[in-house]
């Protein structure tokens, strides 16, 4: 029997990208003497400058000259259309630059860090239009902020995606369809989507709309870095679709066999449908028709239905199945260019739920095209966030949590005023994530049956290794247990203390070896991250001595006083008080990189996590 999927499942398109080769500048037109590739580059939280180090992979803008040009403005020498575009970047304190899709449209680059409630001049936004002639304190406007402030802090790589649709133009030259941001995420979070622009935004190289030009970055405004910029253009012919004979049938047929049969209709479609069935339930349809292939290449058929369907392409079955209409169900075949054959068909022997019939076809280089009739697949069904918020006192949340794929059954996730989040794995003590922004997306838990039970971050993630961060190993060159048992940590569970503010956190407890740790998490004094204490007590009774794992990840950098930037410059990671008088061990162990420190001795452990 047919089961129904209570949570959605997205849509997956087919979606290859080009690397730009940052080994010279010869992907860019004439660029100006600021522009350089280099091997390494560091900045700091408060650092105004970003330091280089010879090499390849990144692309930089520094200052060379008196003071910055336009001319300083980087021109690709690719030029787009349609494109979906992701690359990593980096600024100093202060900075700012923009990406300007077909040198036109900006989403803006800037230091906005911290910032509660940006605006259409900060990090993420697409970039106001300006006309002076609107008068003073009037010439910007069109602007669209982000939905939330979703930057790190200066110096850290940001990752940005960008899905932007050109302005399309009839056979005359006029302007038939506006150019539209469809999805703009920055650090996993999404800051826009289906944004359409009415014309070019601020510092565009022309006000003159075009189906096609060059990519272009601001140059003249600020230290900036790039890296792994990637893309993909659409660009490729379509596939043609042509006319489609159908056959409707009545009855169970949820086997797509209908023998000795007649059709109760049959006829010709431009385009299938299952509006063609006349019954909500006992019926088949059976289309045949044709399409057009441009040229030889791979090609995905995703296929969508409420209750039984199969495609056939040249009599080979691409997709079959019983499902659920909001389930992409997809299969690849190799065709080579001209005419193939395709029969669809469509069963439903139910009467829940409604009637739906979806077809398309794809390839890198289009985007996906549609053979059935467009409203011959409903639009999904909507589905309410469920959002927790916070307001001046923190909030805890026990549920189910996603981590490395897995899902963590005894974990909860703490809310801080200001922004700042964590999630813990109460088993084994350790953090699992933390985040900046809003505080949890509890939909899977609380909409319809909630049977996944599960929550998400709803900000800026960075991962953490989800280890309990003690461990008694026989020295700095020993492993750090990945986890441990309830014989060696026993969770005693957790208080609310008041701090000096008046405002009471959560102290979760554990004893490990005869000692007593208590572990608390507060966000620091001008909210730049989260501040970490585990206090000792008790008496140990292993002989070994005493280390902590404050930070796990590919590389890790020491890049100031008791200041480290972590798993390739994505969050910082500062020691405080008595830890950072220990003398920290940066090394390798089991294809990681790993932060220890001795802690033998000591009371307190306190690490600071920015970002």
């Amino acid at each position: 029997m047919l089961k129904r999927l209570f949570f959605l499942l997205f849509p997956v398109s087919v979606y290859a990208q080009t690397e730009i080769p940052l080994n010279d500048l010869s992907q860019f037109q004439k660029p100006s003497a600021n522009w350089s590739i280099e091997g390494q580059i560091v900045g700091t939280p408060q650092g105004e400058a970003l330091v280089t180090t010879p090499g390849k992979g990144i692309l930089v803008n520094t200052l060379k000259a008196a003071k910055y040009q336009r001319t300083d403005d980087l021109v690709f020498a690719l030029e787009h259309g349609d494109i979906r575009l992701s690359l990593d970047y980096m600024i100093p304190k202060g900075s700012n630059s923009g990406i300007y899709l077909q040198s036109r449209y900006e989403v803006q680059i800037l230091d906005s860090w911290l910032k509660l409630r940006p605006s259409d001049g900060d990090a993420g936004a697409i970039y106001h239009r300006w006309d002076e002639s609107r008068g003073a304190g009037k010439e910007g406007y069109e602007g669209h902020p982000p939905r939330q402030n979703a930057i790190k802090a200066p110096g850290l790589w940001n990752h940005i995606e960008i899905d932007f649709q050109a302005p399309k133009f009839d056979a005359n030259g006029k302007k038939i369809a506006n150019a539209k941001f469809v999805k703009i995420t920055l650090n996993g979070v999404l800051l826009h989507e289906n944004v359409e622009l009415l014309g070019v935004t601020r510092g565009a190289v022309s006000t003159q709309e075009t189906s096609k030009a060059p990519l272009m970055i601001q140059g003249d405004h600020g230290q900036v870095a790039f890296k792994n910029i990637r893309y993909e253009v659409f660009d490729k012919p379509l596939v043609q679709m042509g006319t489609a004979e159908y056959a409707y049938y009545k009855g169970k047929l949820a086997d797509l066999k209908v023998k000795d049969q007649k059709p109760e209709v049959t006829g010709t479609t431009k385009e299938p449908s299952m509006k063609l069935a006349e019954a909500k339930s006992d019926f088949l349809l059976r289309f045949d028709g044709t399409i057009t292939i441009p040229e030889k290449d791979t090609y995905t058929f995703t296929t969508n239905w409420t209750g039984t369907g199969a495609l056939l392409v040249d009599n080979d079955t691409i997709t079959t199945g019983s499902h659920w209409y909001n389930e992409d169900v997809q299969g690849k075949r190799t065709l080579t260019a001209g005419v193939h054959k395709y029969t669809l068909y469509y069963a439903k022997d139910f009467g829940w739920g409604p009637r739906a019939l979806g077809c398309f076809v794809e390839r890198v280089g289009t985007h996906r095209q549609s053979i059935t009739e467009r409203t011959s697949l409903p639009e999904p069904e909507a589905t309410p966030l469920v959002e927790i918020t916070i307001d001046q006192e923190p909030k805890l949340q026990r549920s189910f949590v996603v981590y490395n794929n897995r899902k963590k059954t005894h974990a909860i996730s703490v809310g801080l005023p200001g922004g700042l989040n964590f999630s813990y794995d109460l088993n084994q003590g350790g953090f699992l994530e933390c985040w900046r922004g809003k505080f949890l997306d509890a939909t899977q838990m609380w909409h319809d049956r909630g049977e996944p039970q599960t929550a998400a971050p709803m900000g800026v993630t960075i991962q953490s290794n989800g280890k309990f961060p003690l461990a008694f190993i026989a020295s700095a060159n020993a492993s750090f247990p990945d986890s441990l048992n309830k014989a060696e940590l026993k969770y005693k569970g957790y208080q609310l203390v008041k701090q000096e503010n008046g405002v009471a956190y959560p102290v979760f407890t554990y004893e490990y070896n005869g000692l007593s740790i208590k572990d608390q998490t507060i966000g620091s004094a001008k909210n730049e991250g989260l501040v970490r204490r585990l206090q000792i007590g008790g008496n140990a009774i292993s002989s070994q001595p005493l280390y902590a794992l404050v930070a796990e990840g590919e590389v890790i950098k020491n890049v100031g006083k008791n200041l480290y930037a972590i798993n390739n410059q994505t969050y910082y990671l500062e020691l405080l008080g008595e830890t950072a008088n220990q003398q920290a061990v940066v090394r390798q162990s089991n294809g990681k990189t790993q932060l220890l420190i001795p802690v033998s001795g000591l009371k307190e452990v306190s690490y600071q996590v920015t970002f």
